[in-house]
């Protein structure tokens, strides 16, 4: 693991607070950002996700093909391979293109070849969400990447908002024999000049290998080996680790001399060298210190991974948060009182972490309850520190109640209103039949009914990528508990994982959970 930079930053409140109410496609965009902490952050341990675990350690291949121990791949290196692959053919003057995982309908072009499309979004594709798109995916692997191979935890801001393409790109990644002129001229339409170009190909080629099965022409059949079946003949000394021995041992015609993209058998072959000596190797003298190797970087990567479509608004920088909760939800019971329940997350960096938490519920902004808890429901591990947990569950005055503070450090938005009742909802993983339950104020339905959203990853043609799909839910009222009115809808969905659901009725919307805090959610 790596150490915890002393420049770590937990998320402030008001960031949080300032985006609570901005949405897309009916999404709050705070949820979309908390989940993308949550990938990042609970790496190990209670509520982990398994997404950075993909590239630790960061000669890891997390791939689908058979025999994928011997192969000679590696998943980090697949994981920027493919954002710049996805980002390149993006057109500033247009406005298309960019990082929008159109390269999912684009798996079979030449310029594509190889495992690294189809193996990415595939280990991706559990991930994506109404709450974060197979783009945001791509984003966060390069982030992963280089957190985990060497670099910082701190050079690259996450943001989500990112929006995938319903359609192949144009096509235009600079193939190994393309001829200079050309693949500036690709570079600078995505925004890029000749040195970033340059740099960004040189920090790219710090992880990973060229392929004897992708480049026969390029690569040494000699590097087909039982372990390595692929043949994958590395850049530098050291493809698993980020750091500057590509730069390096070009400068210094060390090693593998810059890698196979330098020293091809076929003058017309040698991509990288064409780059690189273009202007008298300048900017590689410049990135050959280490720190200025990192910091160019991840600069570059930032703005790789931030050049989205023009119509595309990403949100505010995302930090690990200190205090979280964490899988938050509404239940009433028979009598008609109202509940919250959850977990609280701690992300701490010292020794030991707190002994208790305290979280107050407040109505109408006036009246206020706290309560504190010393039971603690589990750990974590972390790039960013570790982690710890502890549930709760207490009952709130209702109707009324409008926020939840959690050790007076970070409030959520509670709507008693309208809820979804994920507790007495049900999935079943195997036939995909939904059962969504919702309450609402008695006073608020009048002759009006409650309606469901699912926003339901779907399969489509062309592309691994799931398509997130908003399928609606008829329901009708069963009963009433105290001031609210219960009501029930049932949908098969295609698919019964990483569903988030909300409730309307009329004007009003309820906040959205995620299926899987439902009864047999996955």
């Amino acid at each position: 693991m790596h150490s915890v930079s002393p420049l770590l930053s937990l998320a402030p409140i008001s960031l949080l607070l300032a985006v609570a109410t901005a949405q897309d496609n009916g999404i709050d965009i705070r949820d979309k950002m908390e989940w993308m902490e949550h990938i990042l952050v609970d790496n190990n341990g209670t509520n982990n996700d398994g997404f950075m675990n993909a590239v630790t350690p960061c000669l890891n291949y997390v791939g689908f093909a058979s025999n994928g121990s011997d192969r000679g791949e590696q998943s980090s290196a697949q994981w920027v391979r493919i954002a710049f692959h996805d980002f390149v053919t993006g057109n500033l003057t247009t406005g298309l293109g960019g990082l929008d995982a159109s390269i999912g309908f684009e798996s079979d072009r030449f310029e594509n070849a190889g495992l690294f499309v189809n193996d990415t979004l595939q280990f991706f594709s559990p991930t994506v969400s109404a709450y974060m798109s197979m783009a945001d995916n791509i984003a966060l692997g390069v982030i992963a990447s280089v957190a985990e191979c060497g670099g910082t935890n701190t050079g690259i801001v996450p943001r989500t908002g990112r929006i995938d393409a319903d359609a192949a790109g144009p096509a235009g990644v600079p193939e190994p024999t393309t001829d200079l002129a050309t693949t500036l001229a690709q570079f600078a339409a995505a925004g890029f000049n000749q040195a970033d170009t340059i740099a960004l190909t040189a920090c790219g080629h710090s992880l990973g290998r060229v392929h004897y099965s992708n480049f026969p022409d390029i690569v040494d059949e000699s590097y087909v080996t039982s372990t390595n079946l692929d043949g994958g003949e590395p850049f530098d000394a050291t493809p698993g680790v980020f750091d500057s021995a590509v730069v390096n041992e070009y400068l210094g015609q060390t090693g593998s001399f810059g890698g196979p993209l330098v020293t091809a058998p076929n003058v017309t072959d040698r991509s990288d060298y064409r780059l690189y000596i273009s202007d008298s190797n300048v900017t590689m003298q410049s990135i050959s210190e280490e720190a200025s190797f990192q910091s160019t970087c991840n600069a570059l990567f930032q703005r790789m991974i931030d050049t989205v479509p023009s119509t595309v608004t990403l949100s505010d920088p995302i930090t690990p948060m200190e205090w979280k909760g964490v899988d938050l939800m509404l239940d009433i019971n028979s009598s008609g009182t109202v509940s919250i329940s959850g977990l609280i997350r701690n992300l701490y960096t010292t020794t030991t972490p707190p002994d208790t938490v305290s979280y107050t519920t407040t109505n109408a902004g006036v009246n206020s309850t706290t309560q504190t808890s010393d039971a603690t429901s589990g750990n974590g591990t972390s790039i960013y520190g570790s982690t710890i947990y502890w549930p709760f569950n207490s009952t709130i005055e209702s109707p009324g109640t409008d926020t939840l503070t959690i050790n007076s450090a970070i409030s959520y938005p509670v709507n008693d209103n309208i809820f979804v009742l994920p507790a007495q909802s049900t999935i079943n993983s195997t036939t995909k039949a939904v059962v969504l339950r919702g309450a609402a104020l008695t006073s608020l339905v009048g002759s009006e009914s409650m309606t469901g959203v699912l926003y339901v990853p779907t399969t489509q043609t062309g592309t691994i990528t799931k398509k997130v799909t908003n399928v609606t839910v008829e329901m009708e009222s069963v009963g009433t508990s105290g001031n609210y009115t219960l009501f029930e809808g049932s949908v098969t969905a295609s698919s019964a994982t990483s569903i988030v659901a909300k409730v309307l009725l009329g004007d009003s919307a309820s906040r959205t959970v995620r299926s899987d805090i439902f009864v047999g959610g996955l």
